[in-house]
């Protein structure tokens, strides 16, 4: 891509592509100066995209199958073109629901003040979504039928041609209006665009919509009215009635951001074949994408070397702040994008804190999976300790034999070091390893301190061995827990 740039601010707000400019608004309407417009040049790959999505969605309708030649039967043939439309507007949905997805993963919110209130953020949330959906289809025009009793009274060579022609007509008007759908989202500020350029280099804006919310604020009010009246309960008392009236509201800063992204190292993958780790809501709008557009969806996947974020203040309409952060950084950096049009995006920042999020589950889950072995392991240590035992003293008799005792303690030692383990990573121990070492120690030489005085009741054994076995299960004892 060769760049026609005629900006010295950095900064780029608006830009123009294919001759259009974004956001298209009266010029009255547009803030930045002409020195901040980028023109973009238009890929040949890009030009060509509302034909080959024409193509795909084409072959996908039921009327793909039909041939005159092999199908004559009138209802065969009305009854393809009306599931055909039927189709089409099934594809309609597809689109409002990714759009949909879209817009609520570029929906912000962010705690400025105070304790969250959520049924404040979650009105605001929805309200603030729905103001973002309500523009995005209201020029869509559906699909017109053309079945009628006149057409149908023509030969059928004539009415399928008619058919045909209509539905190609509405196929190729579907894929017009969903890039026009596209490009009517960057005008919105909801969709950026992106620009690619050599050497595997690129530069996409998105925005988010962010929501703040700031302290709850109450407030109460008491009324009383009073009258003098006599009855039995007041006994002539001053009587009357008060009211109180409490009132809680919670103030709600919108504001845009503009998020722009330097890549270097970039590529485009399809949505199987990446391996980015994706945040919740960008997973959601993964999951949203219907089969049929699954070749036009694309992600981004570079290393990020710049990002500048603009965040402009509307919740004063007179009044604006304008707030620019440019961080100088380089780390992995996705966006989903169809053509050169960007859906969303995200950053290093937002993949650390997913990758912390699922270590989180899984250490939830491990720890869920410790609390339930941990008893299990700990009745096992002892029930094969006390095995052990019973195998000793019944070979000391003359029964059995000593490899059933070296197996049994052994297990039993291996019971006790998982048990320890266990409950170590459960506590979450300063230092596991060496917790569990000494735990395991203490109960090795513990028993077999036990396994000895067995033994001496049958054998005369010196008493130095249980003092050195009793001295190192102490020590060990008292040193594992200094690591806890």
């Amino acid at each position: 891509m060769t760049e026609k740039s005629f900006e010295s601010d950095p900064l780029t707000v608006e830009v123009i592509r294919a001759d259009r400019r974004y956001p298209m608004l009266p010029e009255a309407r547009h803030s930045p100066p002409h020195n901040r417009l980028r023109e973009l040049e238009v890929q040949p790959w890009e030009e060509t995209l509302p034909e080959r999505l024409s193509r795909a969605v084409s072959q996908q309708l039921p009327w793909h199958g039909i041939k005159l030649a092999e199908t004559s039967d009138r209802e065969t043939i009305v009854r393809a073109y009306i599931n055909s439309l039927k189709q089409l507007g099934q594809y309609r949905s597809d689109v409002e629901n990714l759009v949909g997805e879209a817009c609520r993963a570029n929906l912000k919110f962010r705690q400025g003040a105070g304790e969250t209130h959520f049924e404040a953020r979650d009105a605001i949330l929805t309200t603030k979504l729905n103001e973002m959906m309500a523009p995005a289809f209201s020029a869509w025009k559906p699909a017109e039928n053309i079945v009628s009793a006149e057409l149908l009274s023509h030969p059928a060579e004539y009415y399928f041609q008619q058919f045909d022609t209509a539905l190609s007509d509405e196929v190729a008007n579907f894929s017009l209006q969903f890039f026009e759908l596209l490009k009517r989202m960057v005008d919105l500020k909801l969709f950026g665009l992106v620009e690619w350029l050599p050497k595997q280099c690129c530069r996409y804006h998105f925005f988010r919509r962010v929501v703040i919310q700031g302290a709850a604020e109450r407030t109460e009010t008491v009324a009383e009215d009073w009258e003098r009246g006599f009855d039995s309960n007041s006994r002539g008392r001053v009587v009357g009635n008060r009211r109180t009236t409490r009132k809680q509201s919670v103030k709600h800063e919108i504001r845009f951001a503009r998020h722009e992204h330097e890549l270097i190292n970039a590529v485009r993958t399809s949505i199987r074949n990446s391996a980015v780790s994706m945040p919740p809501p960008i997973v959601r709008l993964i999951e949203s994408v219907p089969e049929w557009l699954y070749p036009f969806v694309e992600v981004i996947d570079g290393q990020i070397v710049r990002e500048r974020i603009v965040e402009r203040d509307i919740a004063v309409e007179d009044w604006t702040q304008v707030d620019v952060r440019d961080e100088p950084i380089i780390d992995v950096d996705p966006g989903i994008v169809i053509g050169p049009f960007v859906l969303s995006g995200w950053g290093s920042v937002e993949i650390r804190k997913e990758q912390e999020r699922r270590q989180a589950i899984e250490q939830a889950a491990t720890q869920k999976l410790h609390n339930r072995l941990a008893p299990v392991l700990v009745a096992a240590s002892i029930g094969l300790s006390g095995m052990a035992l019973w195998l000793e003293y019944r070979w000391m008799q003359g029964d059995g034999g000593l490899l059933f005792v070296i197996l049994a303690t052994a297990t039993a030692i291996g019971a006790a070091w998982q048990a320890f383990s266990d409950h170590a990573i459960r506590h979450r121990f300063a230092a596991p390893t060496f917790y569990v070492q000494c735990l395991t120690i203490c109960a090795a030489t513990s028993l077999l301190l036990a396994e000895w005085g067995i033994a001496r009741m049958f054998n005369s054994l010196s008493w130095v061995t249980p003092v050195v076995l009793g001295a190192a299960a102490f020590l060990c004892y008292h040193v594992g827990r200094l690591f806890r």
